[in-house]
């Protein structure tokens, strides 16, 4: 029986006196109101707070996603920059050979102390990591009369830029993994 009821029979019931007082039927029916008020209240504010939850969660999946495109361009930028060092490195190495000697390296050793001369020749300041693995796998392209002609990205991540390289790097535009892109000097 809903309050409104139990009011409506209880007024049929209720004798009048001098003395009107609340009986305790109409008690009870003013706090069960007023439960149902705090209750339908703090609906409303469960809701409000999931929306407001819901509305955090996507704006930190979007900075999120722009934090990690960011870091990704940063490492296409000095996988280049490093591929270009190594490309210039193994080019230097070829045309400072002497007579008689293999033409390219046979390790990324080779290029930060030329084992071919007595006195120290660095082509290379030092062997660095490939960016996009942040680890020393770099893929080694072999010359046809041996030693190491080139280098590329063991990654097989799809590129970010994929247009607007020049010379010599003007294969990168088409390229679909990052170990397509490949940093060699052939002569």
């Amino acid at each position: 029986m809903t309050c409104t009821a139990e009011r409506k029979a209880l007024a049929a019931m209720v004798y009048h006196t001098a003395s009107y007082s609340i009986s305790p039927m109409k008690k009870h029916c003013q706090k069960s109101e007023k439960i149902n008020a705090a209750t339908t209240h703090s609906g409303f504010i469960m809701l409000a707070l999931l929306i407001f939850i819901a509305m955090v969660a996507l704006v930190l999946t979007s900075v999120a996603s722009n934090v990690f495109m960011s870091k990704r361009r940063t490492a296409e930028v000095q996988l280049v920059e490093v591929g270009r060092q190594y490309r210039r490195a193994i080019q230097l190495y070829v045309e400072n050979t002497p007579l008689g000697q293999k033409k390219y390296p046979p390790t990324l050793g080779a290029l930060i102390k030329d084992p071919r001369y007595p006195d120290v020749r660095r082509y290379l300041r030092a062997t660095y990591p490939d960016p996009i693995t942040n680890k020393y796998d770099w893929s080694l392209i072999i010359a046809p009369d041996g030693g190491i002609m080139g280098i590329h990205s063991a990654s097989t991540e799809r590129p970010i830029r994929r247009y607007g390289y020049e010379a010599p790097f003007e294969s990168f535009n088409q390229a679909e993994h990052y170990s397509d892109w490949q940093f060699f000097y052939f002569q």
